[in-house]
């Protein structure tokens, strides 16, 4: 199977204040691993001068079993799990140095032209380059569409920063997961560690524009932040957040 497989360290910036690995620590591992393995075919980074071409995440799906502690050695592993004309999926397996599996995910990339800004089909020369495997991360469905529910609290707006920004010029994926945080009552994030997390992207946010955060309780463990713009018109994120049984 044509799985890619690294090793990496827990940080002390991966770490929560219980000395657990994070939410915002997991997503970053995971991006780190996805732009590693591009950059071995030639679509990373570092190649964006000569292909002019960057990968945007429309998704997440993360189911967590476990929160090693800072400078456990994790394993994760990706593969390609299915391309499109349009989108590639992309899956995830991590464990730690004992061979436990700590979590598990899923997502949904796009191509764009990083200069001209517009998004570009993923032609059968860059298909070919991340053969697909059949294995999937998840037996249930991955559902794309996360709807922002009926009635949310608006919670706070925040300015956004230089300091949120990526080499794509906008919010990077990883900070949306902080923003939902700060929404969330304290009680709720000091008492549980959540356990299913999936994440929408919808409209890129930019330096200097103004989000609007708004929280919801739909059952007695799932949360649902929804992200929007300053006029609260277009959504820029949807993040659910699930407390397991």
């Amino acid at each position: 199977m044509d799985i890619f497989t690294k090793k990496f360290e827990i940080t002390f910036t991966d770490i929560n204040e219980n000395n657990e690995l994070s939410d915002k620590g997991l997503l970053r591992l995971m991006q780190e691993i996805a732009g590693i393995h591009s950059s071995t075919v030639g679509y990373g980074l570092n190649d964006t001068p000569k292909t002019h071409l960057g990968w945007v995440i429309l998704n997440w799906k993360l189911r967590i079993f476990s929160r090693p502690k800072w400078n456990t050695l994790l394993t994760i592993n990706t593969w390609s799990r299915k391309i499109t004309p349009l989108f590639a999926y992309r899956d995830f397996e991590i464990y730690d140095d004992k061979n436990n599996l700590v979590a598990v995910a899923t997502s949904k990339w796009l191509l764009f032209d990083v200069y001209k800004g517009s998004l570009c089909k993923i032609t059968p020369d860059i298909k070919e380059r991340f053969p697909n495997t059949s294995k999937s991360a998840f037996d249930e469905e991955f559902n794309e569409k996360l709807k922002e529910p009926e009635k949310s609290n608006f919670i706070y707006e925040y300015k956004i920063q230089e300091r949120d920004i990526d080499s794509n010029h906008h919010v990077n994926n990883i900070n949306y997961i902080e923003y939902a945080y700060e929404a969330i009552p304290k009680k709720i994030l000091s008492s549980l560690n959540f356990t299913d997390i999936e994440i929408m992207y919808k409209h890129e946010a930019k330096i200097g524009d103004i989000i609007s955060v708004f929280y919801c309780q739909t059952s007695e463990n799932e949360y649902v932040v929804t992200i929007k713009d300053y006029e609260r018109k277009n959504i820029h994120a949807v993040i659910n957040l699930k407390q397991g049984e």
